[in-house]
């Protein structure tokens, strides 16, 4: 048991990453789901240099487990890089699993191998280990990430505001006493700030108008209203009707659209920022 947790696991995981490696230069890949694809995504470098960094950690271990295995080395260095390796595939794939709607099952083989090589081999250790990991995973649970998945997809029209904004407050009633139907999704949400971000936008509401292929964007109050006041008396019956969206958490960020234009939203540096300022502007 010891020999093979210590030497010929590490061998067997060394050769499992060198096979997708081999296969991804050559344009292949031991796995071709959607999940790998999404997987790759998310990290700001090409995969195939984690790749390399999986082979050079797996020939560590293996060297590391030999030399444990002959007592001429601690073994507690071979635990500190599996531990390390553990921890840095438990945030990747931590990260996978709640922002991407598949998961990439060349990382849960990883994983399994990782885990193995540790029940396996630390024994006592092992009691060291799970409070660790777990404690990775409920820190990722609590940070507000964005998730790879569409927000607008039907045709309609969508609303990225707050509850607590009277400017969006404003173009909610209007809509609803003009029977316009919507769809909400908060400002709280990464994903929202993220968009409000790259059209640099820094109030909100805004407004999204999905016609086919054609998309629609309005930010104010004001040029929302106006909108539908120039287009009253059309037919609206191509709306969808959908229940709300409401995306969890709040960015902290201080730096993020501090500034608030009066005449047309909410700034939105955080929740917080948005009940202060409008509170004052109504």
């Amino acid at each position: 048991m010891k020999k093979l947790s210590f030497i010929y696991l590490p061998i067997l995981f060394f050769i499992y990453i060198a096979i997708d490696t081999f296969l991804k230069l050559n344009h292949s890949s031991l796995c071709e789901s959607t999940g790998c694809a999404l997987a790759d995504n998310l990290i700001w470098i090409d995969g195939i240099y984690l790749n390399y960094m999986g082979m050079f950690t797996a020939s560590v271990l293996a060297v590391l487990g030999w030399l444990s295995y002959k007592e001429k080395v601690s073994k507690k260095l071979f635990y500190l890089v599996l531990f390390s390796a553990l921890s840095f595939e438990t945030i990747l794939l931590g990260y996978q699993y709640f922002v991407s709607p598949e998961m990439c099952k060349f990382c849960m083989g990883i994983y399994g191998f990782l885990w193995t090589i540790t029940i396996l081999s630390t024994g006592r250790y092992l009691l060291m280990v799970i409070p660790v990991i777990v404690s990775i995973l409920i820190a990722l649970s609590f940070l507000n990430l964005p998730k790879s998945e569409a927000f607008v997809v039907k045709n309609g029209n969508y609303l990225i505001q707050s509850p607590t904004c009277p400017h969006c407050k404003k173009v909610k009633e209007y809509m609803h006493k003009e029977n316009i139907s919507f769809k909400k999704i908060d400002i709280e949400g990464a994903e929202a700030q993220n968009f409000a971000r790259f059209m640099n936008f820094n109030t909100i509401p805004i407004l999204l108008i999905k016609n086919g292929k054609k998309v629609q964007i309005i930010n104010g109050d004001k040029d929302i209203i106006k909108f539908f006041e120039n287009k009253f008396g059309e037919d609206d019956s191509q709306v969808v009707i959908e229940d709300s969206v409401s995306i969890s958490a709040t960015s902290e960020s201080t730096d993020l659209f501090k500034a608030a234009k009066e005449e047309e939203g909410c700034g939105f540096a955080s929740i917080e920022k948005v009940e202060s300022d409008c509170s004052k502007k109504e």
